[in-house]
């Protein structure tokens, strides 16, 4: 029998007919079953590696953020070793949480090896939308694995996938001319102008088209009878010149011109002739007027500014680097849960979030590239993002402002009454994967950012904007508090039992509308002081006139900071 020791673990090789031995480990002694030919080997790892998905992006050519059919995108992200170790044959598995959205193909593994420590690694997923795509949410689930377990938190992300729209190719408009005007006669220039256009809800591709003339008694004078372009946006358009003369031997009275279209697919082109007429009256080539058919492009989404705080938002040169923030709007919760009613979402949410972000950004000097923005977050997606930014901000250093920000449901557990966030994707009823409101404080706590500011425009006594979470609760339940640590300062909706509500005709929270509302029209030039003044007491009057509900904003501070938060300026510039 063989014996070798690695690390402290004694090792067996088991000979033929040897059923079982004894294992020693660190001079313990226990019963082990080992199959013949086989070696345990236990490894001492003494520097770990640390993976982080950062810099996501969808990218698609058409750029509406959407996978259309017929249509190769892609999504882009970095994977970034942040420990000390090696991070070993790194693998990227990609996978759907809804299992499969038909027409829709994207690559499941990619192998990305080696990792070093402080190296990142770009990847790119190719997906393709197939003929036959259906509409429907592409929800992508992300894992990062590596060989030892170091795996990096998963990322999440919902893209819509739009079906086939065809495109529409056809001659929108044509016009004869001579190059003197007058009649036109046998044996002098006629020139033919016509717009093609695609008129459909969908860009054409590969385009040709062909000019036929009737007979070999006309003769093309023109450079071409065939032309080309590699793609057509629905509602634009080209403009074509063929030139081409008819001689006297022409028998006829009309020359008709035939104008073959074709394009990539081949169905959605237009066969058409377009004649003139022998001593018509044309006008000279450089009076032709084409009027093409105005078609509305496809229509892309964007978010409905329809608010006073969502115009002239007001705009400062320059960033600071040391500005890191992560603002979350979750609002459709009847999307991600079976038996809820729309009225269970949180009104205006979604609008909330982006607009407040716009202010960061614009008003506030926060660099584009360190606000992470997410709207109906799962479980999964805040985790992730959590994890992200509070990791950024510890590798930068402690001279740093962060900024939270929460627009969705909260609630408290009835048994602890410790208090939740509530991802799209969790149900009231079941917290065990929402989010305690203390591990965020702690993450936000531990990365020792000079400020922490907390925007919470949710309640979490069980009630909402329009209906509660748990609408069938007939007791709301009081949260208890929450303990704050680091420099941290909370500005939230609401207190106690009390509900956080809309402001319907701004379509907005109350909270975040009026939050908006002071950086509007200070442009960021206030103290934390004078803005927490500001919205306990406009948020606890308004409310009174709007919903005829009491709603009071409560601002609470970690004990570091208590003596001088509310000099803080909004923007440093203003401290005082």
């Amino acid at each position: 029998m063989k014996y070798v020791v690695i690390t402290g673990f004694l090792i067996i090789n088991v000979l033929s007919g040897m059923a079982q031995e004894k294992q020693v480990i660190r001079g313990k002694s226990s019963m082990q079953f080992i199959r013949a030919g086989q070696e345990r080997i236990a490894k001492t790892v003494k520097e770990i590696p640390d993976l982080v998905i950062r810099e996501e992006i969808y990218s698609d050519p058409n750029q509406n953020n959407m996978i259309n059919a017929n249509e190769e995108s892609e999504i882009r992200f970095k994977i970034e070793n942040l420990g000390e170790g090696t991070a070993q044959k790194v693998v990227v598995k990609v996978s759907l949480k809804n299992n499969y959205v038909p027409g829709l193909s994207f690559a499941r593994e990619i192998p990305v090896g080696p990792i070093f420590p402080s190296e990142s690694k770009d990847v790119t997923i190719p997906i393709s939308g197939k003929t036959d795509l259906e509409n429907a949410i592409a929800e992508f689930k992300i894992e990062v694995r590596e060989e030892g377990g170091f795996d990096a938190y998963p990322l999440e992300m919902k893209i819509e996938t739009h079906s086939f729209e065809p495109p529409d190719v056809i001659v929108a408009d044509a016009k004869f001319s001579t190059r003197d005007g007058g009649k036109l006669e046998l044996n002098q220039f006629i020139n033919l102008k016509f717009a093609v256009q695609n008129i459909g809800r969908s860009q054409a591709e590969g385009i040709g088209i062909r000019c036929l003339l009737p007979n070999e008694d006309c003769v093309l004078t023109g450079e071409s009878d065939h032309f080309s372009f590699d793609q057509l946006n629905p509602g634009e358009s080209k403009e074509i010149d063929f030139e081409f003369v008819a001689t006297r031997r022409y028998q006829l009275q009309d020359i008709p011109i035939r104008i073959i279209i074709e394009e990539k697919l081949g169905k959605y082109g237009q066969d058409t002739t377009v004649s003139v007429s022998i001593n018509q009256t044309l006008l000279a080539q450089n009076n032709v007027i084409i009027a093409p058919i105005n078609t509305p492009a496809a229509a892309i989404r964007k978010v409905s500014l329809t608010s006073d705080v969502d115009r002239d938002i007001p705009e400062i040169s320059g960033s600071s680097e040391h500005k890191y923030a992560l603002v979350i709007g979750n609002e459709d919760y009847q999307k991600y849960q079976k038996g809820i009613t729309e009225e269970i979402n949180v009104d205006y949410a979604r609008n909330d979030a982006t607009v407040f972000k716009e202010y960061l950004v614009k008003t506030l000097g926060f660099p584009e590239k360190n606000v992470y923005l997410l709207l109906d977050a799962t479980a999964g997606e805040m985790g992730q993002k959590l994890d992200l930014v509070t990791k950024r901000i510890a590798k930068a250093g402690n001279e740093n402002e962060l900024v939270f920000y929460y627009a969705g449901h909260g609630l408290p557990s009835e048994a602890t009454r410790i208090p939740f966030l509530i991802p799209v994707d969790v149900s009231g009823a079941n917290l065990e994967h929402a989010i305690k409101l203390s591990d965020v404080y702690k993450l936000l706590a531990a990365t020792n950012a000079s400020r922490i500011l907390v925007f919470l425009d949710a309640c979490f006594s069980g009630g909402g904007r329009t209906s509660g979470l748990l609408a069938a609760r007939s007791v709301k339940v009081k949260p208890s508090e929450t303990d704050i640590t680091g420099n941290t300062i909370v500005f939230s909706a609401t207190s106690g039992e009390q509900s956080a509500l809309p402001y319907h005709a701004e379509k907005h929270g109350i909270f975040t509308y009026f939050l908006l509302k002071k950086l509007q029209e200070t442009a960021g030039n206030a103290t934390y002081g004078e803005l927490a003044d500001y919205l306990t007491k406009t948020v606890s009057n308004e409310s009174l006139r709007i919903n005829e509900k009491e709603q009071d904003p409560e601002v609470r501070v970690s004990y570091e900071v208590v003596d001088e938060w509310r000099g803080w300026g909004v923007n440093i510039s203003v401290e005082k």
